[in-house]
């Protein structure tokens, strides 16, 4: 079972970071790179109270930070052992400001998987 899942604008953050990676580490490295960032996302899901960061993108929606590697997993639980990851964004970047930039993006993202659940739930 996987524990987390990844609004779209994550999935670019993942794709760009795959891409990037590979050409300058390469295939393999890269492999087991992106398969620590899946074992710490299970960690953060399953294991909140690692979160080295929080970050209040409006009254009504709390980001949290998990050092993955060389970058931030950030992320909203939605369930007692389940998160959504809206970026990872690389360390030593101006987290806040990356996340504000996209701040719109991210709570209709929020919102469209808010509605799913609620659609699935009935």
């Amino acid at each position: 079972m996987k524990y987390y899942d990844l609004t779209e604008s994550a999935e670019e953050d993942f794709r760009e970071a795959k891409t990037w990676s590979k050409a300058r580490w390469g295939k393999e490295l890269t492999a087991r790179y992106f398969s620590d960032l899946h074992t710490s996302a299970e960690h953060a899901a399953l294991y909140r109270r690692g979160a080295s960061i929080s970050i209040e993108l409006t009254e009504d929606i709390t980001l949290y930070g998990y050092s993955a590697r060389e970058h931030y997993l950030i992320y909203i639980p939605v369930a007692d052992d389940r998160i959504t990851i809206v970026a990872l964004i690389r360390q030593g970047r101006d987290i806040v400001t990356i996340l504000r930039s996209r701040q719109h993006r991210i709570q209709n993202e929020l919102e469209e998987i808010q509605d799913k659940v609620k659609q699935n739930d009935n």
